[in-house]
């Protein structure tokens, strides 16, 4: 990351911060907590030296075609291998809730997914009904068309819908990286911040400009900080790549790979120092390696990166 972008996210989010808005997103919808900062991410922080590879994942599966044994599949991986949460479409997250119930397992799902182009009171109503019926995150995709537009008053708001809708449950706001600029990130991640959204989230993993990268991580937990989380989606199907992400500064990893990152891994804490070092030891050698390829191929033709 060059040296202008790294000042560009830091006067960015100091302006933000001291109150001194540019770009303007004061909400016209503001959020119903509006006194003092969101509760810190749930789970693993950035950099906890206690923490396993299966703390990080959000064990996945939004293709179109899933069925109810599959997602049941899905929960009963994640309460074995004890994963951070599941994130599922929102019409089985009844299931999920019921099936988790008594797991350490978060259940997260979707709004306003794929393209984050429905209107902010739909977005509002779909995360109070997702938490209704036991959702305990919620991932938003962010007004990409918006964001492109400039329009930093309508992403403002669309955020703080959800975070409204979502009662106070964990909001992780995807703002689609691949299809960002650098400026667009930055500005993207700090009014993210500013709405009390809980993380940042790189991909959706269905879009056509790709998913995550280490750089755009990177970016976003340098303006973001310390305070909120950074998720990287898409794309994120072996060790080495998940690890680099980690080193990046990703304290959640959204990957249908869950089970075999676990047991390649393990399920010890992981080297929070010597994460790309660890990283280099996997690079196509480790027990994820030999399914990534069909693994992509698969999820590439369902339309998903996950």
């Amino acid at each position: 990351m060059s040296e202008e972008l790294r000042q560009l996210a830091r006067a960015i989010a100091r302006e933000l911060a001291a109150g001194d808005r540019a770009p303007q997103v004061a909400p016209r919808v503001a959020p119903q907590r509006s006194e003092g900062r969101a509760p810190p991410p749930a789970g693993v922080t950035f950099a906890d030296a206690n923490a396993r590879i299966a703390d990080y994942i959000d064990h996945t599966l939004l293709k179109a075609e899933a069925t109810a044994a599959e997602i049941d599949r899905l929960c009963d991986e994640a309460r074995e291998h004890r994963f951070a949460a599941v994130c599922v479409n929102p019409v089985w997250v009844s299931r999920c809730a019921e099936r988790l119930r008594g797991a350490p397992v978060g259940v997260a799902t979707v709004i306003g997914f794929p393209l984050g182009a429905n209107d902010s009171e739909t977005k509002r109503r779909e995360a109070a009904l997702a938490v209704e019926r036991g959702a305990t995150e919620l991932d938003m995709v962010v007004a990409v068309g918006h964001v492109k537009g400039g329009d930093w008053h309508h992403v403002a708001d669309d955020i703080a819908a959800v975070v409204d809708g979502g009662r106070g449950k964990l909001v992780k706001v995807i703002i689609e990286s691949a299809a960002l600029s650098p400026v667009e990130i930055i500005k993207t991640c700090a009014i993210a911040k500013e709405m009390r959204a809980h993380y940042v989230k790189t991909s959706t993993g269905f879009h056509a400009a790709g998913g995550a990268s280490a750089e755009a991580v990177a970016l976003m937990r340098l303006v973001v900080g310390d305070a909120m989380g950074v998720k990287a989606s898409g794309g994120v199907r072996d060790c080495e790549t998940a690890l680099r992400m980690l080193a990046s500064g990703a304290t959640r990893i959204g990957t249908s790979s869950g089970v075999s990152m676990a047991k390649c891994l393990g399920a010890g804490p992981l080297p929070v120092h010597d994460l790309l070092s660890l990283a280099s030891r996997h690079t196509g050698t480790c027990a994820t390696c030999a399914s990534t390829a069909s693994a992509a191929s698969a999820a590439d033709g369902a339309g998903g990166r996950y």
